[in-house]
């Protein structure tokens, strides 16, 4: 299992295919360690992220979290299956 912590992409290059080049470079690297899925936990008040993780093959896995003790903020646990794993 590979796991995503944190990631960004700067304001002035969204919507330039430089998410999509992060993800596909993360996924073709866990397939190759053999891992078998990516989790990550994504704001839910991001809906841009929530939007862009969905369209590129994640799941929700349960139910909204904190983002820590205490915050406002709410994370949704996600998971993408990957192929060709031995």
């Amino acid at each position: 299992m590979a796991h995503i912590y944190q990631m960004w992409v700067s304001p002035a290059l969204r919507g330039k295919g430089v998410a999509k080049s992060l993800l596909y470079e993360i996924s073709t690297w866990a397939v190759n360690k053999g891992c078998e899925c990516i989790k990550l936990a994504v704001t839910t008040s991001n809906e841009a992220a929530v939007g862009f993780y969905t369209s590129s093959g994640y799941l929700p896995t349960g139910p909204l979290e904190e983002l820590g003790v205490g915050s406002a903020l709410m994370v949704q646990p996600m998971v993408k299956r990957l192929g060709n794993t031995q």
